[in-house]
């Protein structure tokens, strides 16, 4: 700390900063300067930011009755609800009304901030049927204005304009006022400043950098990320050097890069949290842009909870409600919480209701169900208008729901809940310009007041201290870093205000207006930086987005030091001396010798495949996860289709009756089992399905039964003799249940077998790959071979019931059994039928053993590709799948 200011706030002056961070930092190093002088107790020194100050002169006035008819001061939520109001009820229809209310309240501030304390806007309303950005906002200002002075408020922007007719009845013109690190004054401060003189105030401008001897150079990195990373060790090293150091890391466009920061800070300065579950002691880093409070997940559950007991969440949200660690007896309860999604994503909800949530609870968590139906009639019965009302019944809500859990909250999370507590405090006050709220509103303005509030914890003083432009200017270290300083970046490029003219904006040097007010603001941090510490390093990427870049002409003219190397993580570190060990694990334990294998004929058909979605899908139970979904799934289609087929068939049993059915009759029929098969599905599931699908859903069976059926007219004469029987195959030592779809015996003696399928088949000529594709109907044929010694297989037939590809794809031992068949002398093994069985024994055996044996290897076959239809690629992790998208998918 500069003495000046030492010894201004050793006799009591009231120091005021431009920003909060800097007044923490000059409240640290005056405690540091009382205990260096042996002193073991002090006053605590006033040093406030501008705006804080502000409100305390604007106190001073209320309490001496200067201030007129307009006492009430609006807090910046205030103020921000008030513009909401006026851009949703005077403004044309916007895309982003919240972002139009934001843009109308930085150009009131710029108004009063940078005009000349009058009321400049009125000569920006222009009369037609299109006006412009500047004469909407002027008419937006105009109503603003009739709000306030209908409140009798003002606002923060109009208080200075305001105390300045007042100075001389102010009490801080008898205090001595040290204004300390000030890069440049408005002229709305001006004139407040000059005001407070002129009326006697002793008010100083003091500096809060004085290094002036300080030996700035400039480096190069190869990429902004490198730079970081370089920054970050270069910090790490001159900490170990001097423990005690103030170290700044000052970063262009913090604010975008926050989480790409934060993550290199963490591997580089904690080494410690690459260890899982490991108690790590404080960072030894602050970084000085904070989060909205909306994401801190504390909070997310408190308005998960509130838009729940008022509306409906996504079955994402809920389901990470439900298992939050800050429900009462989270610790233990949340993995069977957890389940209630894969229970609504199965019934196809897309969202929940309060209702759904605790009916889903009442199986896995039923205390908590109980608490929240108790919770919701309570607050049914609350009486919930203004915003005071609101907060009341949100917090007696929160109390029965169980939040913010059992367990005692961290530092941290301590924090949030305070932050939490003061957000709602501030929506309280909001009755000053909304008296009433609709549900609908309440959680709007609550959501937006969360997603505004920037929440920041409180911690040690870390030595390495991570800021953006803005925060770090005026600060003083013992070393700093200045990164990302590129031509394109550094001065940043101007964005005026939308809303203000843009002549006026430039004719008074209003931030962001021009190129030149940027780059001589530009020019005048940069000075400032480089002088800030006794050691100074600018740096700046050397490429970025595959393109080269080049330093900031700004810090050009500073000596350059060496390029900046990657330094490696502390996890590459590890990596580069560890000596590992490569295992190949393709095998899962081989099944029992008497066993039976899980998954039926499909356990074979994946093994076809790809032996490990074999292992995968039917051992280890692996399934890809769904997704929220409008209409029914391609399996649930499924389903319907066979189960529709089966009602028929049970009812008419044989081709003969078949054919005798008139077509009334027949319509009859196929109705009758479309409407048995549409009853598979819950009721539960109907209600999460638009009534239009379900209607759909009923022509589409009928289409494609009748369409199916017409081929089974053709037929030569046959009885429907087994419908979906389970038979048992011995293959390679284990069992195989399996379960045909349907098997007739022909009048020509013989038995055919049917297997349906929703989706395309591939034709017989395919079906003899090294792999075989046509599995299913294999181990069927094998296996009525082995229950019916006696009875000859004669068809094996994929029954494709496809929308606009109905047709039956499969082989014929000859033209009597089903004609329009494929010929078995014609594909696949050059023969007759026993031959065609000898072959799909060999084959089928050989996958069986491969299943037996626990052969799991990442192989699928090359086309087409099976991982389309497979989805598990989280789990195998092959690289391949990179390209494959769900469209490519198949209905079954």
């Amino acid at each position: 700390m500069s003495s000046p200011i030492h010894a201004a706030l050793a006799e009591g002056a009231v120091v005021v900063t431009p920003n909060r961070r800097l007044a923490r930092s000059l409240h640290r190093e005056f405690d540091l300067a009382q205990r260096a002088a042996g002193r073991a107790a002090w006053p605590t020194p006033e040093i406030v930011p501008y705006a804080i100050w502000l409100e305390t002169l604007w106190k001073d006035a209320v309490q001496a009755d200067v201030v007129g008819d307009a006492g009430l001061l609006l807090t910046p939520a205030q103020a921000t609800q008030l513009w909401r109001q006026i851009v949703d009820a005077v403004g044309p229809s916007l895309l982003d009304p919240r972002g139009a209310a934001m843009l109308a309240g930085q150009a009131w501030s710029h108004v009063h901030e940078w005009g000349a304390g009058g009321e400049s806007w009125r000569s920006w309303r222009r009369a037609g049927d299109e006006p412009d950005d500047p004469s909407v906002f002027a008419s937006w200002a105009e109503a603003y204005l009739a709000e306030l002075k209908r409140a009798d408020a003002r606002d923060l922007a109009q208080v200075p304009t305001a105390l300045v007719a007042r100075a001389g009845s102010l009490a801080a013109r008898r205090r001595v006022t040290v204004l300390a690190g000030f890069a440049e004054l408005m002229p709305q401060q001006q004139r407040l400043f000059a005001a407070l003189v002129a009326s006697g105030a002793d008010l100083r401008q003091l500096d809060t950098l004085t290094f002036m001897d300080a030996k700035p150079s400039r480096t190069l990195a190869a990429s902004p990320r490198d730079e970081v990373a370089a920054a970050l060790a270069w910090a790490r090293a001159r900490a170990l050097q001097r423990p005690d150091a103030r170290i700044g890391i000052v970063v262009e466009n913090l604010a975008g890069r926050r989480d790409e920061v934060v993550a290199l800070a963490v591997d580089q300065l904690c080494p410690g949290a690459i260890l899982p579950g490991a108690m790590l002691p404080p960072a030894p880093f602050e970084i000085s842009l904070g989060v909205p409070i909306a994401s801190i997940p504390l909070v997310v559950t408190a308005l998960d909870l509130i838009a729940l007991a008022e509306s409906r969440l996504t079955v994402g949200a809920a389901a990470a409600l439900v298992r939050s660690p800050y429900l009462l007896a989270a610790d233990d309860a949340w993995a069977l919480r957890a389940s209630v999604e894969r229970d609504w994503l199965d019934n196809g909800y897309r969202e929940v209701a309060l209702g759904d949530v605790i009916a889903a609870l009442e199986s896995c968590s039923p205390a908590l169900a109980t608490r929240w139906r108790v919770g919701r009639d309570t607050l049914r019965q609350a009486s919930r208008t203004s915003p005071r009302d609101w907060v009341d019944a949100w917090r007696t809500w929160l109390t029965a729901a169980g939040w913010p859990g059992s367990r005692p909250l961290d530092s941290s999370e301590y924090q949030a809940r305070e932050a939490w507590e003061r957000m709602l405090g501030q929506f309280a006050s909001l009755g000053a310009v909304t008296s009433r709220l609709t549900p609908g509103r309440a959680i709007d303005a609550l959501r937006a007041l969360a997603s505004e509030t920037i929440f920041q914890p409180e911690g040690s003083a870390a030595p390495i201290q991570i800021l953006g432009v803005l925060e770090g200017t005026g600060l003083a270290f013992d070393a700093l870093w200045v990164a990302g300083l590129a031509a394109d970046r550094w001065p940043p490029a101007p964005a005026p205000n939308p809303l203000l003219p843009i002549a006026w904006q430039r004719e008074r040097n209003v931030p962001r207006a021009s190129a030149q007010r940027e780059l001589a603001y530009a020019e005048m941090l940069t000075r400032r930086f480089a002088r800030a510490a006794p050691e100074v390093v600018f740096s700046s990427p050397a490429s970025a987005d595959d393109h080269e870049l080049s330093p900031s002409t700004l810090i050009l003219a500073y000596p350059e030091r060496a390029p900046s190397t990657v330094v490696p993580t502390w996890t590459q570190a590890l990596a580069h001396t560890a000596r590992l060990e490569a295992i190949a694990d393709d095998r899962a334990p081989p099944l029992p010798e008497t066993g039976t294998a899980p998954g039926g004929s499909r356990i074979v058909a994946t093994q076809s495949d790809c032996p490990f979605q074999a292992v995968a899908r039917h051992r280890l139970d692996a399934e890809p996860w769904l997704g929220p979904r409008t209409g029914l799934s391609p399996q649930e289609r499924g389903t319907l289709m066979h189960k529709a087929l089966a009602v028929f068939w049970a009812s008419v049993e044989n081709h003969a009756a078949l054919v005798a059915l008139p077509v009334a009759s027949l319509a009859v029929e196929i109705g009758a089992a479309v409407d048995r098969s549409l009853a598979e599905l819950s009721p539960v599931r109907w209600r999460n399905v638009p009534p239009l699908i379900r209607t759909g859903e009923k022509r589409r069976l009928s289409a494609l039964l009748d369409a199916w059926l017409e081929i089974e007219r053709a037929r030569p004469p046959f009885a429907m003799r087994e419908l979906e029987s389970v038979q048992t195959l011995r293959l390679a030592g284990i069992a195989f249940r399996l379960r045909p779809d349907r098997i007739d015996t022909l009048a020509t003696g013989g038995v055919a077998i049917l297997d349906y399928k929703s989706g395309r088949v591939e034709r017989p000529a395919r079906w003899f790959d090294e792999r075989p594709r046509a599995s299913q109907l294999g181990l069927y044929m094998l296996a009525q071979r082995a229950a019916a010694p006696e009875t000859a297989v004669r068809a094996v037939v994929y029954a494709q019931l496809s929308p606009g590809a109905v047709a039956p794809a499969g082989l014929a031992a000859d033209v009597d059994a089903w004609p329009g068949l494929t010929a078995v002398s014609s594909v696949g093994p050059r023969g007759d039928w026993p031959a065609l069985e000898s072959w799909w024994k060999k084959q089928l055996g050989a996958l069986a053993a491969e299943i037996a044996q626990g052969h799991g290897a990442v192989t699928p076959r090359d086309s087409p590709l099976p991982c389309r239809n497979c989805r598990l690629y989280a789990v195998c992790r092959i690289q391949s799948m990179r390209h494959v998208r769900d469209s490519d998918v198949d209905d079954e």
